[in-house]
């Protein structure tokens, strides 16, 4: 069972999705101590995206952040000179975020899950319009076989709808907008929104 506070980690511009990998490389000291506490214990921290701000601390020591992130595991570790990191990181579940927990030199914050629902039926014509237009964007930026590649993955939907949303190149604001969607519908539903959106001027650049 997993501490009722873990190690939290506010980036500028990531968000990982249940099911999902992300690389990270860890430089920052403070970091550095939270990937040994980490590893020497239960494998686990809460990734989050922070908010935009003027006056965003670059490390996010005092960043505000949105209140739902994803629960990671860290499935590789790579030691590196200087006390840094490459980590590879496995997205479990969605999380939000109840408060954040002082006394450490690095953030860690009291969390609850999120539960996703993927029982609820995904209408055949919802199903059909996502998929023309994935297909019409891959081949408006001539991706079609990274995407039939990713299609192709043996995966159930909600896997499949993650892996997408890490894959396309969404802004980071919009990747939240489909993490905090909470059935399999409504991820759908929104990632259809995003790829309409794109289409109408905001171009989605490639997989």
């Amino acid at each position: 069972m997993l501490p009722a506070i873990l190690p939290l980690f506010p980036l500028p511009q990531v968000v990982l999705f249940p099911h999902t990998f992300v690389p990270l490389h860890i430089f920052e000291p403070r970091y550095q101590d939270m990937t040994v506490q980490v590893l020497n214990s239960h494998h686990h921290l809460v990734l989050v995206l922070m908010r935009e701000s003027a006056g965003m601390h670059p490390l996010g020591e005092t960043a505000s952040t949105f209140d739902v992130g994803c629960l990671a595991e860290v499935v590789r570790a790579e030691p590196l000179t200087g006390g840094r990191w490459n980590l590879l990181l496995q997205g479990k579940e969605s999380v939000r975020i109840l408060e954040e927990a002082p006394g450490m030199a690095f953030r860690r914050a009291r969390t609850e899950s999120l539960a996703f629902d993927a029982s609820l039926l995904w209408p055949g014509p919802h199903r059909r319009r996502l998929m023309e237009a994935l297909h019409e964007h891959a081949r408006i930026e001539g991706i079609e076989d990274q995407l039939k590649e990713l299609l192709d993955l043996p995966l159930e939907d909600e896997a499949r709808l993650n892996t997408l949303a890490m894959a396309l190149d969404f802004e980071p604001t919009e990747r939240q907008f489909l993490l905090e969607s909470r059935d399999l519908p409504t991820l759908a539903d929104r990632m259809l929104q995003l790829l309409e959106f794109a289409g109408g001027g905001r171009a989605i650049q490639g997989l």
